[in-house]
């Protein structure tokens, strides 16, 4: 049984229009997929002490190149500096990551891989396409190509916006 106030709220947030019901259908999708990728990542990089935002930061300096600035780097992950300081606080005392002074400007720091800490990447990198796998090997090639597609043009949007 409903009392006034739910049949209130639920006038409140749900639109009669179908063309705005999909669109909140979708926003929710997307915020929901967003999250439990997001937990399950994290669940997966635990038994490796990293969370997503860590293994973002490891992955763009394995994979686009190492010596950035740390300025660079909160620039290329949107991030805040300070929230950038405590997560390569984190990657160096896990000795992933090490901050060396500039040599172009020796007030800036720049963030290079621990060589110990290339071997630690690679089966991180391994459990994260194991789980990838479990949830993506249940979609047909036809729908991971439309997947794509729409993904594409919704971040491109996104972007321009």
């Amino acid at each position: 049984m409903f009392d006034s106030h739910d049949s209130r709220h639920q006038s409140m947030t749900q639109s009669s229009d179908p063309v705005q019901q999909r669109e909140d259908e979708i926003t929710r999708l997307v915020f929901d997929v967003s999250r439990l990728w997001r937990v399950q990542v994290n669940e997966t990089l635990s038994e490796f002490d990293l969370t997503a935002s860590a293994w973002a930061v490891l992955r763009i300096l394995r994979d686009e190149g190492e010596g950035r600035t740390q300025k660079e780097l909160a620039g290329e992950l949107a991030i805040e500096g300070p929230t950038l300081v405590k997560l390569l606080d984190g990657l160096e005392k896990g000795n992933w990551i090490e901050r060396r002074i500039s040599e172009v400007d020796r007030r800036a720091k720049t963030i290079w891989l621990r060589p110990e800490a290339h071997a630690r990447i690679e089966a991180a990198d391994k459990a994260l396409a194991r789980f990838r796998h479990k949830v993506l090997g249940e979609l047909t090639d036809e729908e991971k190509r439309d997947y794509m597609t729409l993904s594409r043009k919704v971040r491109d949007l996104l972007k321009s916006l």
